[in-house]
């Protein structure tokens, strides 16, 4: 494990993140933990282990230690009180961002591979503005846009829902793609609206092979 300026870049307010890019076994996990993997099969374990070992690092960073990081009842990470995260894995890649509520009200995280929406799961993630978008890019750069669609509505949906406790669809929001930037807007009323007027802004980063976006919302 080590430190993420990869996750951490993509946030201006103070936010630690670590990340690991080798395996970490099932045995470091806190017995609170394990049980929601005893039947998981090893990729599974291994990636919730990933995810667990990188969290206690950021989470000694603000002075939380020996802390089990349960799951919660629609499969969220449990967090300490007072502290947001977001935990995200892909191939070869697992990340952890966490910050004081104080800071952020909440955070999202997501890391993909480039190209790993390929152009037959367009409809399934874009709405058809972005699909119209996607569509008039070169074919290599249509490849990561389209991941990196996918990546930012993930996030966006790990930061809103502690918030909001509402599922949403990839149909749900529209994603405008700047230079480092992401802007969100709905294409229905959502919960969030009551808390925090759209368009709602984020960060990303394409970085060797992968995709990363960030989602936060200030403190409430």
């Amino acid at each position: 494990m080590r430190v993420s300026r990869l996750l951490a870049g993509l946030f201006a307010e103070p936010v630690i993140a670590f990340e690991a890019r080798e395996p970490i076994g099932p045995e470091t996990l806190k017995e609170e933990e394990a049980r929601y993997v005893g039947r998981a099969v090893p990729k599974r374990a291994a990636e919730f282990a990933a995810g667990r070992a990188c969290a206690r690092r950021a989470l000694a960073e603000l002075a939380i230690v020996d802390f089990a990081l349960r799951v919660g009842p629609d499969r969220e990470p449990l967090w300490p009180q007072g502290v947001t995260g977001s935990i995200t894995h892909t191939a070869g890649f697992c990340g952890v961002a966490v910050a004081r509520e104080t800071e952020m009200a909440s955070l999202g995280i997501d890391a993909e591979r480039r190209g790993a929406v390929e152009r037959r799961l367009w409809r399934q993630v874009a709405t058809e503005r972005e699909i119209r978008w996607l569509e008039g890019l070169p074919a290599a750069r249509a490849t990561d846009m389209a991941s990196l669609v996918f990546s930012a509505k993930e996030a966006f949906f790990k930061c809103q829902f502690p918030l909001t406790r509402e599922w949403l669809s990839f149909s749900d929001v529209s994603v405008s793609v700047e230079s480092r930037a992401l802007r969100l807007m709905p294409s229905r009323r959502l919960a969030l609206e009551a808390l925090m007027p759209a368009p709602w802004t984020g960060r990303y980063a394409l970085r060797g092979p992968l995709v990363v976006t960030g989602f936060g919302l200030p403190p409430r």
